[in-house]
């Protein structure tokens, strides 16, 4: 039996500020900021060009 690719989920078009995906649960990784549930399951990335604006990236279904 085949493995089951991951789905993929799209980038949301809304921009964050860093204080916001702060309050809502986001750690900094690197050079990201990583949303992660039960067992350290990552649910959601935040990527950023400036420092100052970021775009999430859904891992998960209902990420909130």
């Amino acid at each position: 039996m085949p493995k089951r690719q991951p789905k993929v989920y799209a980038t949301l078009r809304r921009y964050f500020d860093r204080s916001e995906l702060v309050m809502l649960g986001f750690q900094q990784d690197g050079s990201q900021l990583v949303k992660r549930g039960a067992g350290r399951v990552i649910y959601a990335t935040a990527s950023s060009l400036n420092g100052l604006s970021w775009r999430v990236t859904p891992l998960v279904k209902h990420w909130k």
